[in-house]
Protein backbone atom coordinates (compact mmCIF):
# COMPACT_ATOMS: atom_id res chain seq x y z
CA UNK A 1 0.00 0.00 0.00
CA UNK A 2 1.42 3.22 -0.66
CA UNK A 3 2.88 5.29 2.63
CA UNK A 4 2.49 8.88 3.10
CA UNK A 5 4.97 11.37 2.30
CA UNK A 6 6.41 14.03 4.45
CA UNK A 7 5.28 17.50 5.36
CA UNK A 8 2.96 16.53 8.11
CA UNK A 9 1.68 13.72 10.77
CA UNK A 10 4.66 12.34 13.13
CA UNK A 11 5.85 8.85 12.81
CA UNK A 12 3.71 6.35 11.13
CA UNK A 13 2.63 3.79 13.27
CA UNK A 14 -0.56 2.29 11.49
CA UNK A 15 -0.70 1.86 7.43
CA UNK A 16 -4.83 1.39 7.95
CA UNK A 17 -7.88 3.20 10.10
CA UNK A 18 -6.21 6.64 9.24
CA UNK A 19 -8.93 8.49 9.42
CA UNK A 20 -9.34 7.95 13.11
CA UNK A 21 -5.71 8.88 13.49
CA UNK A 22 -4.55 10.89 10.13
CA UNK A 23 -1.00 11.46 11.67
CA UNK A 24 -0.57 7.90 12.94
CA UNK A 25 -0.63 6.87 9.53
CA UNK A 26 1.83 10.33 8.67
CA UNK A 27 -1.17 12.19 6.88
CA UNK A 28 -1.90 15.98 8.40
CA UNK A 29 -4.27 16.67 11.02
CA UNK A 30 -4.10 19.13 13.84
CA UNK A 31 -1.36 18.04 15.58
CA UNK A 32 1.18 18.89 12.41
CA UNK A 33 -0.86 22.08 10.69
CA UNK A 34 -2.07 25.24 11.22
CA UNK A 35 -0.48 27.96 14.16
CA UNK A 36 -0.72 28.51 17.72
CA UNK A 37 -3.40 30.92 17.60
CA UNK A 38 -3.10 32.11 21.44
CA UNK A 39 0.39 32.84 21.16
CA UNK A 40 0.15 34.99 18.20
CA UNK A 41 -0.32 38.93 18.38
CA UNK A 42 -4.14 39.90 18.09
CA UNK A 43 -4.86 42.02 15.25
CA UNK A 44 -7.95 43.70 13.13
CA UNK A 45 -8.42 42.68 9.33
CA UNK A 46 -5.01 43.12 7.38
CA UNK A 47 -5.22 44.44 3.31
CA UNK A 48 -2.01 43.97 1.85
CA UNK A 49 -0.69 46.08 -0.96
CA UNK A 50 3.30 45.53 -1.36
CA UNK A 51 5.27 43.23 -3.39
CA UNK A 52 7.10 40.92 -1.10
CA UNK A 53 5.58 41.86 2.16
CA UNK A 54 5.13 38.89 4.93
CA UNK A 55 2.62 38.61 7.20
CA UNK A 56 3.70 36.84 10.38
CA UNK A 57 2.53 36.06 13.81
CA UNK A 58 -0.56 37.04 13.83
CA UNK A 59 -3.83 36.22 14.90
CA UNK A 60 -6.14 38.07 13.09
CA UNK A 61 -9.82 38.64 13.48
CA UNK A 62 -11.23 39.39 9.77
CA UNK A 63 -10.09 38.74 6.26
CA UNK A 64 -6.48 39.39 4.85
CA UNK A 65 -6.40 40.66 1.16
CA UNK A 66 -4.19 40.44 -0.95
CA UNK A 67 -3.26 43.03 -4.33
CA UNK A 68 0.45 42.22 -4.32
CA UNK A 69 3.14 39.28 -5.92
CA UNK A 70 5.27 37.75 -4.04
CA UNK A 71 3.46 37.46 -0.74
CA UNK A 72 4.08 35.01 2.39
CA UNK A 73 1.29 34.72 5.09
CA UNK A 74 2.13 32.37 7.77
CA UNK A 75 2.54 31.76 11.15
CA UNK A 76 -0.95 33.36 11.73
CA UNK A 77 -4.57 32.47 12.11
CA UNK A 78 -7.41 33.86 10.49
CA UNK A 79 -10.81 33.98 11.90
CA UNK A 80 -13.49 35.21 9.97
CA UNK A 81 -17.00 35.65 8.64
CA UNK A 82 -16.21 37.31 5.13
CA UNK A 83 -16.98 35.48 2.09
CA UNK A 84 -13.20 34.69 1.40
CA UNK A 85 -10.75 35.08 5.02
CA UNK A 86 -7.56 34.30 2.80
CA UNK A 87 -8.20 36.46 -0.76
CA UNK A 88 -5.99 36.40 -3.36
CA UNK A 89 -7.26 39.49 -5.55
CA UNK A 90 -4.14 40.67 -7.90
CA UNK A 91 -0.65 39.56 -8.35
CA UNK A 92 1.06 36.38 -8.78
CA UNK A 93 2.98 33.73 -6.35
CA UNK A 94 0.95 34.51 -3.03
CA UNK A 95 2.30 31.62 -0.15
CA UNK A 96 0.07 30.55 2.58
CA UNK A 97 1.90 28.22 5.37
CA UNK A 98 1.68 27.19 8.97
CA UNK A 99 -1.55 28.97 9.14
CA UNK A 100 -4.97 28.46 10.57
CA UNK A 101 -8.05 29.60 8.62
CA UNK A 102 -11.48 29.45 10.45
CA UNK A 103 -14.70 30.54 9.09
CA UNK A 104 -17.57 31.93 11.39
CA UNK A 105 -20.99 32.97 11.11
CA UNK A 106 -22.34 30.94 8.06
CA UNK A 107 -20.97 33.76 5.55
CA UNK A 108 -17.82 32.04 4.15
CA UNK A 109 -17.67 30.49 1.20
CA UNK A 110 -14.28 29.38 1.14
CA UNK A 111 -11.24 29.66 3.17
CA UNK A 112 -8.73 30.54 0.62
CA UNK A 113 -9.56 32.34 -2.48
CA UNK A 114 -6.39 32.50 -4.69
CA UNK A 115 -7.54 34.34 -7.65
CA UNK A 116 -4.17 35.67 -8.72
CA UNK A 117 -1.37 32.84 -10.76
CA UNK A 118 0.11 30.60 -8.52
CA UNK A 119 -0.55 29.75 -5.01
CA UNK A 120 1.10 27.42 -2.91
CA UNK A 121 -0.73 26.75 0.30
CA UNK A 122 1.51 24.60 2.85
CA UNK A 123 0.09 22.69 6.61
CA UNK A 124 -3.15 24.61 6.49
CA UNK A 125 -6.07 23.80 9.03
CA UNK A 126 -8.48 24.91 7.66
CA UNK A 127 -12.30 24.83 8.77
CA UNK A 128 -15.94 26.53 9.37
CA UNK A 129 -16.42 27.43 6.00
CA UNK A 130 -18.86 26.23 3.19
CA UNK A 131 -16.30 24.83 1.18
CA UNK A 132 -12.14 24.58 1.76
CA UNK A 133 -9.87 25.98 -0.91
CA UNK A 134 -10.61 27.50 -4.70
CA UNK A 135 -8.13 26.66 -7.07
CA UNK A 136 -7.01 27.95 -10.33
CA UNK A 137 -3.93 27.88 -12.53
CA UNK A 138 -0.67 26.33 -11.22
CA UNK A 139 -2.12 26.76 -7.80
CA UNK A 140 -0.14 23.53 -4.82
CA UNK A 141 -2.33 22.55 -2.12
CA UNK A 142 -0.25 20.61 0.33
CA UNK A 143 0.45 19.41 4.04
CA UNK A 144 -2.85 21.05 5.01
CA UNK A 145 -5.91 19.45 7.19
CA UNK A 146 -9.50 20.75 5.86
CA UNK A 147 -12.09 19.72 7.99
CA UNK A 148 -15.52 20.15 9.53
CA UNK A 149 -17.25 22.58 6.74
CA UNK A 150 -20.50 24.71 7.55
CA UNK A 151 -23.21 22.41 6.62
CA UNK A 152 -26.71 23.71 6.03
CA UNK A 153 -29.35 22.10 3.95
CA UNK A 154 -28.32 24.08 1.08
CA UNK A 155 -24.97 23.35 1.34
CA UNK A 156 -22.54 22.02 -1.36
CA UNK A 157 -19.30 21.55 0.04
CA UNK A 158 -16.30 20.60 -1.23
CA UNK A 159 -12.94 20.38 0.37
CA UNK A 160 -11.00 21.82 -2.71
CA UNK A 161 -13.18 23.23 -5.61
CA UNK A 162 -11.96 24.41 -9.11
CA UNK A 163 -13.98 25.19 -11.84
CA UNK A 164 -11.74 25.86 -14.61
CA UNK A 165 -7.82 26.23 -14.79
CA UNK A 166 -4.82 24.08 -15.01
CA UNK A 167 -1.45 22.77 -13.86
CA UNK A 168 -3.13 22.24 -10.10
CA UNK A 169 -1.64 20.07 -7.56
CA UNK A 170 -3.56 18.21 -4.40
CA UNK A 171 -0.98 16.32 -2.33
CA UNK A 172 -0.64 14.60 1.01
CA UNK A 173 -3.64 16.31 2.53
CA UNK A 174 -6.59 15.02 4.89
CA UNK A 175 -9.61 16.22 3.94
CA UNK A 176 -12.68 15.11 6.15
CA UNK A 177 -16.53 15.74 3.98
CA UNK A 178 -18.61 13.48 5.61
CA UNK A 179 -21.62 15.36 4.69
CA UNK A 180 -23.79 14.03 1.76
CA UNK A 181 -22.89 17.32 -0.60
CA UNK A 182 -20.63 17.11 -2.14
CA UNK A 183 -16.79 16.02 -2.25
CA UNK A 184 -13.45 15.87 -0.93
CA UNK A 185 -12.01 17.08 -4.17
CA UNK A 186 -13.99 18.91 -7.10
CA UNK A 187 -12.77 19.16 -10.64
CA UNK A 188 -15.66 20.48 -13.14
CA UNK A 189 -15.54 22.76 -15.85
CA UNK A 190 -18.42 25.06 -15.53
CA UNK A 191 -15.89 28.29 -16.21
CA UNK A 192 -13.43 26.61 -18.28
CA UNK A 193 -11.53 23.62 -19.38
CA UNK A 194 -9.48 22.16 -17.12
CA UNK A 195 -5.83 19.98 -17.92
CA UNK A 196 -3.17 18.63 -16.00
CA UNK A 197 -4.59 17.62 -12.49
CA UNK A 198 -2.61 15.89 -9.60
CA UNK A 199 -4.45 14.45 -6.87
CA UNK A 200 -1.82 12.49 -5.20
CA UNK A 201 -0.86 11.06 -1.73
CA UNK A 202 -3.89 12.01 0.24
CA UNK A 203 -6.74 10.85 2.84
CA UNK A 204 -10.06 11.81 1.67
CA UNK A 205 -13.44 10.59 3.32
CA UNK A 206 -16.88 11.73 2.43
CA UNK A 207 -19.03 13.59 0.16
CA UNK A 208 -21.47 12.53 -2.55
CA UNK A 209 -18.69 10.85 -4.47
CA UNK A 210 -15.31 11.69 -2.96
CA UNK A 211 -13.22 13.13 -6.09
CA UNK A 212 -15.55 14.46 -9.20
CA UNK A 213 -13.83 14.64 -12.63
CA UNK A 214 -16.53 16.54 -14.33
CA UNK A 215 -17.73 18.38 -17.48
CA UNK A 216 -19.72 21.37 -16.33
CA UNK A 217 -20.01 22.54 -20.22
CA UNK A 218 -16.83 23.38 -21.39
CA UNK A 219 -15.58 19.78 -21.98
CA UNK A 220 -14.52 16.86 -20.14
CA UNK A 221 -11.19 17.43 -17.74
CA UNK A 222 -8.04 16.36 -19.17
CA UNK A 223 -5.01 15.33 -18.13
CA UNK A 224 -6.55 14.28 -14.33
CA UNK A 225 -4.08 12.13 -11.94
CA UNK A 226 -5.24 10.15 -8.99
CA UNK A 227 -2.54 8.16 -7.69
CA UNK A 228 -1.47 6.94 -4.09
CA UNK A 229 -4.81 7.98 -2.29
CA UNK A 230 -6.40 6.87 1.06
CA UNK A 231 -10.06 6.89 0.57
CA UNK A 232 -12.33 6.59 4.01
CA UNK A 233 -15.52 5.15 3.77
CA UNK A 234 -18.46 7.74 4.14
CA UNK A 235 -19.00 8.40 0.22
CA UNK A 236 -22.50 8.11 -0.55
CA UNK A 237 -22.25 7.13 -3.82
CA UNK A 238 -18.70 6.33 -4.36
CA UNK A 239 -15.03 7.08 -4.37
CA UNK A 240 -14.99 9.08 -8.13
CA UNK A 241 -17.28 10.52 -10.62
CA UNK A 242 -15.46 11.38 -13.73
CA UNK A 243 -16.63 12.44 -17.37
CA UNK A 244 -13.80 11.32 -19.52
CA UNK A 245 -10.40 9.02 -18.64
CA UNK A 246 -8.61 9.77 -16.00
CA UNK A 247 -4.96 7.87 -14.78
CA UNK A 248 -5.97 5.93 -11.65
CA UNK A 249 -3.54 4.13 -9.90
CA UNK A 250 -2.35 3.07 -6.12
CA UNK A 251 -5.48 4.20 -4.68
CA UNK A 252 -6.45 2.25 -1.48
CA UNK A 253 -9.28 1.16 1.18
CA UNK A 254 -8.10 3.16 4.51
CA UNK A 255 -10.22 0.45 6.21
CA UNK A 256 -8.24 -2.18 4.61
CA UNK A 257 -5.36 -1.16 3.01
CA UNK A 258 -6.37 -3.07 -0.06
CA UNK A 259 -5.83 -1.66 -3.86
CA UNK A 260 -9.55 0.19 -4.95
CA UNK A 261 -10.80 0.93 -8.33
CA UNK A 262 -12.69 3.94 -9.91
Amino acid sequence: MPSPSGGGGGPVTRHTDCVASPHSCGFPDATSTGADCPALAPSGPVTVTTDGAVVEGKNISGPVTVQASDVTIRNDCVTSSAIYPVHFVSGSHLTVADTTITGTGGGCARAVEPAGHGAVMDRLNVSGCEDGIQLYDHDVLENSYIHDLAFTSSSHNDGVQQNGGSGDVVRHNTIFNPHNQTSCVNFTTDFGGITNITITGNLLNGGNYTIYSRSGGNGDPTGVTVTGNHFGGADVYGLVSADGPLTWNGNVSDSTGQTVGQ
